[in-house]
């Protein structure tokens, strides 16, 4: 690690704010539109993963030294930069609101601030992320919707807000659906009947056919024989990563329908379930021609990294 974290304090701090997925960037405007101005936007700023029309990871807003006071204060995710000293890196929780993350980056030129944003930007856009999530989960239990037969039929549960409800279930396969302005967000959870021991073998093409072979018998197009399959224009990113305590792999991209004219998003993680010996697999997608996407695939991820698995009687 190049950069220190502090721990939180444990005085009083009021509530943060500020959109999902937003950074406040503090610094004068000389700064901004400098060197290490377009080194913030590059760095937090850059194309969020797995969408069909390109977004930013963060969206950036940036405030001047003299206005961050009071309110200005409260920013779930601070970028600090302090022109006035040499030091590395240091990330704070909690430094004026709660939850908070407050990033400080110094250097007394444009190359100490360019290099000390350099040192600080993996581990740092990792923490905002995750940050993000739980945030989610936070917004989540203010409406959560509390019948979901998933503890019945996969002896799981997934927190998720209460405009979803369920759309089609069957074969122990779980089909949650939530209306937008134009179009939906979907959550699709399902037990794959995959032996447990061969669940690391799973690559990025069998997690395709996986997911291709699971849509094609579950979710239909508008038109008579189409389905949803990955779209093969664009190989899906695919990484190892942990859902709440298991391990996982995620594959992100975009999907299509086979006899039709649909596309977006798609987040799914096939889960090591080591509690019951079983392969899990749980996919967000959405469908919303011309709107933004990521908020919509952050909240879905946050569903299913919320889960929780019992053990099964």
């Amino acid at each position: 690690m190049f950069f220190s974290c502090e721990e939180e304090t444990k005085n009083y701090k009021p509530l943060s704010s500020g959109r999902i997925n937003s950074i406040s960037v503090i610094t004068d405007n000389v700064t901004w539109g400098s060197k290490v101005g377009n080194e913030i936007r590059k760095l937090f700023a850059s194309e969020f993963k797995g969408l069909p029309q390109i977004e930013e990871s963060f969206n950036l807003s940036h405030i001047p030294y003299e206005a961050f006071t009071g309110f200005g204060r409260t920013g779930r995710n601070i970028i600090f930069i302090n022109q006035k000293k040499d030091d590395k890196p240091k990330m704070a929780r909690d430094k004026f609101a709660r939850p908070q993350l407050f990033l400080e980056i110094s250097g007394t030129n444009e190359t100490q601030l360019i290099e000390s944003l350099n040192k600080a930007a993996s581990f740092s856009i990792k923490e905002f992320q995750k940050g993000e999530i739980e945030e989610n989960k936070r917004r989540i239990l203010k409406s959560p919707l509390n019948k979901t037969n998933l503890k019945d039929s996969l002896s799981i549960s997934l927190k998720m807000p209460s405009a979803y409800s369920i759309f089609k279930e069957e074969n122990k396969t779980i089909w949650f659906q939530k209306p937008l302005k134009n179009g939906t967000s979907n959550l699709v959870a399902k037990e794959l009947n995959i032996l447990y021991e061969n669940y690391d073998g799973i690559n990025l093409v069998e997690a395709i056919k996986i997911r291709d072979s699971i849509n094609k018998d579950f979710v239909p197009g508008r038109v008579d024989g189409s389905y949803m399959i990955t779209e093969e224009a664009y190989l899906p990113y695919f990484n190892l990563v942990e859902s709440n305590g298991f391990l996982s792999k995620e594959t992100r991209g975009t999907w299509e329908v086979k006899g039709d004219f649909m596309g977006g998003p798609f987040v799914n993680y096939i889960i090591k379930d080591t509690l019951n010996k079983r392969i899990l697999y749980i996919e967000g997608f959405m469908f919303s021609p011309s709107q933004r996407k990521r908020d919509g695939i952050i909240e879905l991820e946050a569903i299913i990294k919320s889960l929780k698995v019992f053990e099964r009687k």
